[in-house]
């Protein structure tokens, strides 16, 4: 349980950006026909941009692929990411927090424009691959999540999933927060909750694995999530904390990288494969088979395939650690 609690703690003190002005730079015109042949689907074709905080992009950084075939013999085209320690990108990401060697990213996302107003419904899809021996020991990637926007500006992360201290973590945002400076002008932390997935109910690694969200962005909203066709996390309530809109992102997002450097460990090079990424309005956009998936849903909230359920207040101060508590799952099976 203490490592699960340590892993939770660092994933609440992501900061995000506050400030309104220009932060993404726009795709080339052979860049955005690339991504959307071999990754983007539906709405988010043609329609996303680079992250402003993104890592120079070097030869190799990424690459597109025709057909990557897994052990399973399932076969996708994508794009995939190859991601050094030695890529410095960002000082606000690099140096945060005055620790050289912090974060880095190189995310694909929705411009202001194109990102969902409060109230709307929509759904999500990922595919990623990642290795078996994926290492992430005493640091944190994010391989997606959402943006809480207040006005112009990102003031709070939203739902994400992360590969935390080689744990997959999925998380969103309770109702409550604190606000506190960070390096981009003022953020919103707030209470969350962190589903330890168990990759033993589903392999998570090593593998093709779909991830199917939908979510509708209010307070009286939803936020579920489904891998490989099975129902994995339903929940009810305020998923929006205010917020006017919401904004997706892809790609790898590696912080907390000093926890893993100061204990004189490697951070290895982050190889993460995406395919079939993409917002709609409806299932049937995104996948096959909707009617099945729909119907492992309820009225009340629900978890299947976790290791625990956790619960996290955070300090409020800046890089300091959050309070959390287990909510007795599994023995609690509606720990929400």
């Amino acid at each position: 349980m203490k490592k699960i609690i340590i892993i939770l703690l660092s994933l609440l003190l992501i900061p995000s950006y506050s400030y309104a002005g220009k932060w993404h730079t726009n795709m080339k015109k052979q860049e955005k026909k690339d991504f959307a042949n071999y990754v983007l689907r539906n709405q988010s074709k043609n329609k996303m941009v680079f992250n402003l905080r993104n890592v120079p992009n070097r030869p190799g950084l990424y690459k597109f692929f025709d057909n990557l075939e897994d052990r399973m013999g399932v076969a996708e085209k994508g794009i995939e990411f190859n991601l050094s320690y030695t890529d410095v990108g960002d000082k606000l990401d690099w140096s945060r927090w005055s620790r050289p060697g912090f974060a880095q990213r190189f995310q694909i996302m929705e411009p202001l424009k194109y990102t969902t107003k409060k109230g709307k419904t929509k759904w999500y899809r990922v595919g990623y691959f990642i290795p078996k021996n994926f290492n992430t020991s005493k640091h944190n990637i994010s391989l997606f999540d959402f943006k809480m926007i207040y006005g112009k500006g990102e003031k709070a992360v939203g739902p994400s999933f992360n590969i935390n201290n080689n744990s997959i973590l999925w998380m969103w945002n309770d109702t409550n927060y604190k606000v506190a400076p960070n390096e981009g002008g003022e953020q919103y932390y707030f209470d969350s909750y962190g589903i330890h997935l168990d990759d033993r109910f589903s392999p998570l690694r090593g593998k093709w694995v779909n991830l199917l969200i939908n979510a509708k962005w209010a307070k009286d909203g939803f936020l579920h999530l489904w891998i490989d066709g099975k129902l994995r996390s339903s929940y009810f309530g305020d998923v929006l904390g205010g917020a006017s809109r919401v904004r997706f992102k892809f790609g790898p997002y590696r912080n907390y990288m000093t926890d893993a450097t100061d204990q004189g460990l490697e951070v290895k090079n982050a190889v993460i494969r995406y395919s079939n990424v993409g917002k709609a309005d409806k299932c049937d956009d995104l996948w096959s088979g909707c009617d099945e998936i729909i119907s492992q849903l309820t009225n009340n909230s629900q978890v299947h395939g976790a290791i625990s359920v956790n619960f996290c207040i955070p300090s409020g101060d800046g890089d300091k650690p959050a309070t959390c508590e287990n909510l007795g799952y599994p023995q609690n099976p509606r720990p929400f």
